[in-house]
């Protein structure tokens, strides 16, 4: 009988390993591709589990438009690199590079961001 409630406690440690690893998959993104875009920082939240941003661009035709960086590394590993709120805030001119979700490629993965003065932070890839 006691067999039972240590197989179900490794069935239910299993699962949530299986979960885990899951969250931290790439699949929903083209990681091979780097699209590139210039523009300034309209929101940033470095916060954990991952940073998200929007980056406002202009278009040849002189529309504006949101890039929406919905994931990216998470904060901490962002801080470790030396990226926080003192370095990168809203209204900042950036390049940014970002992997677009396979579903939505309207939404990115940010897979690193270079700014003005030509110092780069990169969470993934280039």
């Amino acid at each position: 009988m006691r067999r039972l409630p240590l197989t179900l406690l490794g069935t239910f440690v299993a699962a949530l390993a299986g979960s885990a690893a899951a969250h931290h998959s790439f699949a929903i993104y083209d990681m091979q591709q780097d699209v590139e875009f210039h523009g300034v920082i309209a929101s940033i939240k470095l916060r954990n589990p991952h940073m998200a941003m929007t980056l406002t661009t202009t278009g040849a035709n002189g529309e504006k438009q949101t890039i929406d960086f919905v994931e990216g590394a998470p904060a901490n590993m962002l801080v470790r690199m030396g990226l926080d709120p003192a370095v990168i805030a809203p209204g900042q001119e950036i390049t940014a590079y970002g992997a677009p979700r396979r579903d939505d490629p309207t939404s990115f993965f940010l897979k690193s961001i270079v700014l003005k003065d030509g110092t780069k932070f990169v969470s993934v890839g280039n």
